[in-house]
């Protein structure tokens, strides 16, 4: 009978702290583009079970009026330096960030590459009431630019 309890009892605590494992790492950031546009973007990181590693999917948005259909997709890969590079669906921009310890600092790149401009992103922590509107509008934009 201890054993039962036992193995139970185990089994409830991996089942609990895989669960734990899975919930997304949320990220916010404010800033500006030259110091006068502002941005938000949204970043939802999901650890990759084959290397442990996070996958970020993001958006961003230059409107202060947060609605979900002026949110841009950004397709968003990483390095061990911190160095992140985040491309507009559409190729319509770039970011090439340096992730700071107050957030992200960079350069957004137009598609020609003639323009360029300074970014500069503070972290701000996900409000939990904000968390559903957030993911709500992560999950829009990539229907919107991916569904047939």
């Amino acid at each position: 009978m201890r054993i039962r309890m036992f193995a139970l009892a185990a089994l409830l605590f991996m089942t609990l702290t895989a669960s734990a494992q899975e919930k997304p790492l949320l990220q916010l950031y404010t800033g500006e583009i030259d110091g006068k546009i502002p941005v938000t973007l949204f970043l939802e990181g999901v650890l990759d079970p084959c290397n442990g590693e996070y996958k970020y999917r993001g958006i961003y948005t230059y409107q202060k009026d947060l609605h979900r259909e002026k949110w841009l997709l950004l397709a968003v890969d990483y390095n061990d330096k911190g160095q992140y590079i985040m491309v507009e669906t559409g190729v319509s921009g770039v970011l090439i960030l340096q992730h700071t310890a107050s957030g992200f600092s960079g350069t957004w790149i137009s598609p020609d590459g003639k323009t360029l401009r300074k970014v500069s992103l503070r972290k701000q922590g996900v409000p939990a009431a904000k968390e559903e509107f957030y993911l709500d509008a992560l999950e829009h934009t990539h229907y919107r630019y991916n569904d047939c």
